[in-house]
């Protein structure tokens, strides 16, 4: 048997990286501290070469050491990662919007990896790649048990390098050599005005320059058509760039306001983040959208100009993320995002709503309580609460997905039906236009056929368990009748639920069908047309004495 060996050159690097590390802990608090530090890197390090000489399998020191870095960075918290050198693309895409790739989106449906979205005029969208085909092959190698990430990794690279792709499209197995090219992903996916003299921005993530994007577009909407109302929609932004956050609320307030405060552990990071450039408009009356999804830089938009009496908020409680980022370069290319900082909007109230900092017996982080909450002031006095997320000045609770939908959704029913229904019609009307029909209603129930309602909702769980607890505590014949006849009569009104529900169905319907045509920018113009989100920020804008009474508190 032989036992692999480190050589003498190898075992005296490994113990020069030791020896370079050392000097460069003199910068910690405490000496005890220094030496934990020191001492565990010295086991970390004897423990990856006894496993490398004695495990039984051949290892990878780099997936081993990657494995080790995730799961030490997961004890802090989810913002902090580390990236090696493979997902350059990713820390690129995170920061600029930007990325390296064949501008696609994919989905694992029946173990298959089928095209979920195209970006418009991306190398496939040119190639003729739709929503619905299915990756076969990538650069000769079969799909088949790799993961997204995998995945991901493969089609990503240097523009202008060859991608060679097996996919089958409409039941034909085809081939086709792409190129890559920068992929930019707006962050502005669509503006435009709503209703006469209402702007409506959709702002969907904070990337480098997206406070410029944001700029033009109100611009735009003034000059074009003279907009006096302007609407923000910031539902489902996970946020990004802080400095983007601070230029886009600049846009609204006085030169020289307190935005956001930086603090954390290191003084000389902290930081006060003011409107330094002249603002574009700090009269016209803005709602902000928001719901659960929004977070990060998008409470800081929501909440400073909540905060600062400047627009009234409306939808549902924030995510409530009040931690700051920042990416440091490490050596061998690659990058760590790590926690640093805490944010606190102009009332001074932070609005983090977990903390990492004290754990639960499971290692998870606590919730800050409702008792535990403090009430801060805005500028004219309105009280607004600390930890949790921004509440909206208006709530509006978006409707409860009807169960037939999520199944019609997670069984790719309405998504299969828009891809047949795609090869079936070279086009639709616009996105403010169309309107899914009766007959195709009733054709995508026909589609689905008998897997419409095979799904399970609370009731029929709840009568599951009262099945067994019946079986096992008495055997009785008219017990287990009436317990079928319940069964039934669940069931019959099951059968209800299609036309119950067919106004969802018909929305969830048609935006897919519209994204097949239109992309995503066409997705959200047909959504507008039955958004009470939108309706409400509306009929905020046009009650000009509710609005003003909102901001006062009075």
């Amino acid at each position: 048997m032989k036992i692999k060996k480190f050589t003498k050159p190898k075992i005296i690097a490994a113990s020069v990286a030791i020896a370079v590390i050392i000097p460069l802990l003199s910068f910690t608090k405490d000496d005890d501290d220094d030496f934990e530090l020191i001492k565990n890197l010295e086991i970390f390090h004897t423990l990856m070469r006894d496993i490398r000489v004695m495990y039984v399998e051949e290892t990878s020191s780099g997936e081993l050491i990657k494995t080790a870095i995730d799961k030490m960075l997961e004890t802090l918290d989810p913002y902090t990662v580390y990236y090696p050198e493979s997902l350059v693309e990713d820390v690129r895409m995170m920061n600029t919007g930007e990325y390296a790739g064949i501008g696609t989106n994919f989905d694992t449906i029946r173990g298959q990896y089928v095209i979920s979205s195209v970006y418009k005029d991306s190398p496939a969208d040119k190639a003729g790649l739709v929503i619905g085909d299915i990756i076969l092959k990538i650069n000769d190698k079969d799909l088949a048990g790799k993961s997204y990430d995998e995945l991901d990794l493969i089609l990503k690279g240097e523009p202008g390098t060859p991608v060679n792709l097996q996919y089958q499209h409409d039941g034909a197995k085809k081939t086709l050599t792409l190129k890559r090219a920068m992929i930019d992903i707006p962050d502005i996916p669509y503006y435009g005005e709503i209703a006469p003299k209402i702007g409506y921005i959709n702002l969907s993530g904070f990337t480098q320059d997206c406070g410029k994007q944001f700029k033009d577009a109100f611009v735009d909407l003034k000059n074009k058509h003279q907009i006096d109302k302007l609407i923000i929609d910031l539902r489902y932004n996970p946020g990004g760039l802080l400095v983007e956050a601070v230029n886009i609320v600049n846009l609204f307030v006085n030169k020289g306001e307190a935005i956001v405060e930086m603090k954390g552990r290191v003084q000389e990071w902290n930081n006060v983040f003011h409107a330094d450039n002249a603002p574009l408009d700090t009269e016209i009356p803005i709602v902000v959208l928001v719901n659960g999804n929004s977070a990060s830089a998008a409470e800081i938009v929501s909440g400073a100009l909540q905060d600062l009496d400047r627009a009234v908020i409306v939808g549902e409680k924030t995510y409530g993320k009040g931690l700051v980022q920042t990416t440091k370069k490490l050596v061998f290319n690659s990058t760590m995002k790590v926690t640093t900082a805490k944010y606190y909007i102009p009332s001074g109230r932070c609005i983090q709503k977990l903390d990492y900092g004290h754990k639960d017996s499971t290692g998870k982080a606590t919730k800050i309580q409702e008792s535990q909450l403090r009430t801060f002031k805005t500028k004219n006095g309105r009280p607004v609460k600390d930890a949790g997320g921004i509440m909206p000045d208006i709530l509006v609770n978006s409707d409860t997905m009807a169960y037939i939908l999520e199944n019609l959704i997670d069984n790719n029913i309405i998504f299969d039906f828009a891809t047949q229904y795609r090869k079936k019609n070279a086009s639709v009307k616009s996105p403010e236009e169309y309107e899914v029909t009766d007959s195709e209603i009733a054709e995508l129930k026909a589609f689905a056929g008998d897997r419409l309602y095979k799904y399970k909702t609370m009731v029929d769980e709840d009568i599951e368990d009262l099945a067994s607890d019946l079986a096992s505590e008495y055997s009785n014949a008219t017990i287990t009748a009436n317990l079928n006849a319940l069964k039934k009569q669940v069931e019959a009104e099951k059968q209800k639920e299609f036309e119950r529900n067919k106004p969802q169905i018909r929305t969830a319907l048609g935006s897919e069908i519209i994204r097949r045509y239109y992309y995503d920018e066409g997705m959200i113009r047909y959504s507008l047309k039955n958004d009470q989100f939108i309706e409400k920020a509306i009929e905020v804008l046009n009650n000009s004495i509710l609005y003003r009474k909102t901001l006062s508190g009075k």
